[in-house]
């Protein structure tokens, strides 16, 4: 049983009744947030966004700070040091949380809205509402003085939802000396957190032959379609449920007229495995279907890979979820653990070997479709969770995992 650090029966009561009353405060953030488009195509719109989060860091007494990166990306970084004469031995936390989403500029789902017990609107779980808790988690410690007892890192990237392919050293880099990390990424429509997420991969593949006339000169040409059909079909029966491993081809396009030998096709393929061995294993295989299966005359492209890697369950984070599974039991809350296979920024943490827990946002559902929607008073009742564990946290021994 971990024994938490104490928190003074009038500092928890201020706590929460700090967060009840600012509750239609933050669902106007949100309202914000997702109200402004932040697709992969709309940098400016990433922008205001990241504007947005910045100004509420900095009411905090946080510095912040701006990294551009290739492609219109650019990041934020928010830091607020412990104060004081015991600064040196204060816990050092590492927040995440990305404010790009998978809806771009022209999508017909643009709009925050509320239905009944719900919240709808692109992004609003995954993951404006888990930036929403977040800084409403801040904001809680800091009304009742206790903010200055801890070392913060705030990473907030524009890329996590293809692969933080410019961000993912950034956050190696600035975890290393965490204690542990919070990621916010969208809670578990049972209202579990997350233990474990599986790795993931892409790879673009693209077979170039060499266009003729269907009719005339059909013997001259190399047909780029009939070339990646063999592929495609060694890449699907790599798929094995026993490992727990998934390949997806998601996406084929190619040739250009019925009556042209077609010179390019391509495909996009998602991989997810549990371990880092079966990623291996997945990667040397796709390499080979493509280098080795017979389209004479074409040439054949891969790009990409397995860009995060699993997060296996592991006591360093089984230790941080069951304190957070204590301090919500005091509470009469019964706070479940999940693996699942979608992939997020914490599992570079995890991978780290740095304690970490995901799926802190609010409860919620649909993330990626036009249903996406999250419970209302779920984002209050994350963030008390997460203050008051935050406050009580001790560095625990190990723990056995079930």
């Amino acid at each position: 049983m971990i024994t938490p650090r104490e928190i003074a029966p009038e500092h928890e009561q201020r706590l929460i009744a700090h967060l009840e009353a600012r509750e239609q405060a933050y669902i106007e953030r949100l309202r914000k947030l997702v109200d402004q488009n932040s697709g992969i195509d709309n940098p400016t719109g990433r922008l205001v966004c990241l504007a947005m989060l910045e100004q509420s860091y900095k009411l905090l007494g946080f510095t912040c700070e701006r990294i551009a990166k290739p492609g219109d990306m650019v990041h934020l970084v928010a830091r607020r040091p412990a104060l004081g004469k015991t600064a040196a031995q204060a816990p050092k936390i590492l927040i995440l949380g990305h404010f790009d989403t998978v809806y771009d500029a022209d999508t017909t789902f643009l709009s925050f809205t509320r239905e009944g017990e719900y919240l709808r609107g692109p992004g609003v779980g995954d993951m404006k509402g888990g930036l929403v808790v977040a800084q409403a988690t801040l904001e809680a410690i800091n009304s009742v003085g206790r903010l200055g007892e801890f070392d913060w890192l705030c990473v907030h990237n524009a890329d996590e939802e293809v692969q933080s392919p410019t961000s993912r050293e950034l956050i190696e880099q600035l975890a290393v000396d965490r204690d542990f990390c919070l990621d916010f990424e969208i809670g578990r429509k049972t209202g579990a957190v997350v233990r474990s997420r599986a790795g993931v991969g892409r790879y673009f593949i693209s077979v170039h032959g060499k266009a003729a006339h269907a009719g005339m000169d059909h013997s001259a040409g190399v047909n780029a379609i009939v070339g990646m059909a063999k592929i495609v079909e060694k890449l699907a029966s790599l798929g094995d449920s026993k490992r727990g491993t998934t390949l997806n081809v998601g996406t084929i396009h190619g040739g250009t007229k019925r009556n042209i030998v077609p010179d390019l096709c391509k495909i996009e393929v998602d991989v997810r495995v549990l371990t880092t061995a079966e990623g291996a294993r997945i990667d040397s295989e796709v390499r080979k279907i493509c280098s080795e299966t017979p389209v004479t005359g074409a040439r054949v492209d891969v790009l990409g890979g397995i860009g995060r890697p699993p997060w296996q369950r592991n006591e360093a984070c089984e230790a941080l979820i069951f304190h957070f599974q204590h301090i919500a039991h005091a509470f009469g809350i019964v706070l479940g653990a999940e693996d699942t296979g979608g992939g997020s920024d914490a599992n570079f943490t995890a991978a780290l070997g740095i304690p970490t827990i995901d799926g802190l946002g609010p409860v919620g559902e649909g993330p990626h479709t036009f249903e996406e929607r999250i419970l209302t008073h779920s984002i209050i009742e994350r963030a008390k969770l997460v203050a008051l564990a935050v406050l009580t946290w001790t560095r625990p021994g190990p723990v056995e995992l079930n």
